[in-house]
């Protein structure tokens, strides 16, 4: 390292988060604790633990422009959901990742509460999660039109209900289209196999007769 190199590696510092010495924090229907803020990574990336109780649905359909996501499933199943395509059941130890601009939202329709990391990079949205916690401090009650504002302020599009039925039937026209391009191709491939099983019939008749 060079002296420069050797001056910035100084004022950097290990961050340790500890589950322990970190209490939830409760933002409506799930809780959450921070795990880096984003201060260390100069918000290149940033994580957070959530807690879903059971039984519980999760936040509205929506994308990120400007963050990717990745989630860590620790304990019980979360599903994930993204309009038009199945639904995918993270298990513990299983990982989701979740693109830029790609609909999504999350939910624990199980009878154990399900606990995950997730992560964002770049990580300026953990600010979404502070900036709902000033609002409650304020004495604001987080309704649907709020909530959607503020996911708004941080580069997160909610999806409405309209546009996700639209996308669900599409979603199912194209998986009819690809079950009805299998059933073809599995005709074909059973005429191939008649095909072939008649003209050794007509092969051993010849043989017969030839004899």
């Amino acid at each position: 390292m060079d002296r420069v190199d050797q001056a910035y590696a100084k004022t950097l510092t290990i961050h340790h988060y500890q589950p322990d010495k970190t209490p939830w924090r409760r933002l409506g229907q799930y809780l959450h604790r921070i795990m880096e803020d984003g201060s260390h990574t100069q918000y290149r990336l940033a994580a957070i633990e959530s807690l879903l109780p059971p039984r519980s649905e999760g936040p509205v359909f929506h994308f990120h422009e400007m963050h990717d996501e990745g989630f860590y499933v620790t304990k019980g199943t979360v599903r994930f959901h993204s309009p038009g395509r199945p639904h995918v059941d993270a298990k513990a130890g299983d990982l989701i990742i979740i693109p830029i601009r790609l609909p999504h939202r999350f939910s624990n329709p199980f009878d154990e509460e399900a606990v995950f990391m997730n992560t964002a990079t770049p990580g300026f949205f953990v600010r979404y999660f502070e900036y709902l916690e000033m609002l409650i401090g304020e004495g604001t009650v987080l309704t649907p039109e709020i909530n959607k504002a503020a996911l708004r302020r941080f580069a997160t599009v909610p999806v409405g209900r309209e546009e996700v039925q639209r996308m669900e039937r599409e979603g199912r026209n194209e998986l009819g289209g690809e079950r009805e391009e299998e059933e073809e191709e599995e005709e074909t491939e059973g005429e191939k196999y008649v095909d072939l099983v008649q003209r050794e019939r007509e092969r051993n008749r010849e043989v017969d007769g030839s004899e």
